[in-house]
């Protein structure tokens, strides 16, 4: 049985996707984003540690190492900060000393790389170019 041109050539450009994709270096993530899953009724259970945490918060804004940090939701159902600079374990120890997590009103939370590939001028230097 003799194969087409066509399907020699669809099987040959496949082979060399695979090829590609998997010879492709590994890149290296700028920005890690942190999850945070509150407790229910945070509203209220975050109150008397909402000056702390975002002091410890502000503090990172000031190294440069937060680009971004809000709630998710209305009301709140947790939080998201975007971090730079800084690798899992340095977020881990940050998250360590958050009062929303030594108080409980963290319940879970996830520390992700974020492959940001569009941004403003700001973002420039943390984008990753494929």
């Amino acid at each position: 049985m003799r194969t087409s041109l066509f399907a020699r050539y669809i099987i040959g450009k496949n082979h060399f996707c695979r090829l590609a994709m998997s010879s492709a270096p590994t890149v290296q993530p700028k920005l890690y984003a942190l999850q945070y899953d509150y407790v229910g009724d945070s509203l209220e259970k975050r109150k008397p540690h909402r000056q702390a945490h975002l002091a410890l918060i502000g503090k990172q804004v000031e190294k440069g190492n937060i680009v971004l940090a809000g709630a998710l939701n209305n009301p709140p159902t947790g939080g998201l900060l975007i971090f730079r600079n800084l690798s899992p374990n340095d977020i881990e120890q940050i998250v360590q000393q958050d009062p929303y997590v030594i108080n409980g009103v963290v319940v879970k939370y996830s520390i992700t790389p974020y492959m940001a590939v569009i941004g403003d001028a700001l973002l420039k230097d943390d984008l990753v170019k494929l």
